[in-house]
């Protein structure tokens, strides 16, 4: 049997071993869109619109600052970074060394930048870390 939309409990209607969810997985797809939609408003009705709250403000200002210390992990003789800005929304890769990283103006040499490759690949790709190889 297969489920519409408008069921709003995750358990209704469901013979046991039977995934009456099943249609949510077609997540382009125009019930589970429709449905989305429904608990998006249901949850701004209950809650509010949070984008337009101070503390939303705050966040959003603290997550966009430019005064942001690039965190980095060493790998062999270079320390490497994740950054993401307003140039870089999906981010970019880099390293530099250890003595440019102490200065106040690090020169970073990008490794990867997700941006580019997903123009360049026509595919929204999303960092999701590294997996270093052990050669020693």
């Amino acid at each position: 049997s297969t489920s519409s939309a408008s069921e709003a409990s995750f358990g209704a209607g469901a013979a046991a071993g039977e995934d009456n969810l099943v249609w949510l997985e077609e997540v382009l797809g125009e019930d589970a869109l429709n449905w989305v939609r429904g608990q998006n408003d249901r949850a701004v009705s209950d809650l509010g619109d949070l984008e337009n709250t101070e503390a939303y403000r705050r966040i959003l200002g603290i997550l966009d600052s430019k005064e942001k210390i690039p965190y980095v992990s060493r790998l062999g003789d270079w320390y490497y970074n994740f950054w993401q800005d307003e140039t870089h929304q999906k981010g970019i890769w880099r390293r530099t060394t250890l003595e440019s990283y102490r200065t106040a103006a690090p020169k970073w040499e990008t490794v990867l930048d997700v941006d580019a490759l997903a123009v360049k690949e026509g595919v929204s790709w999303v960092w999701g870390g590294y997996d270093a190889l052990d050669e020693g």
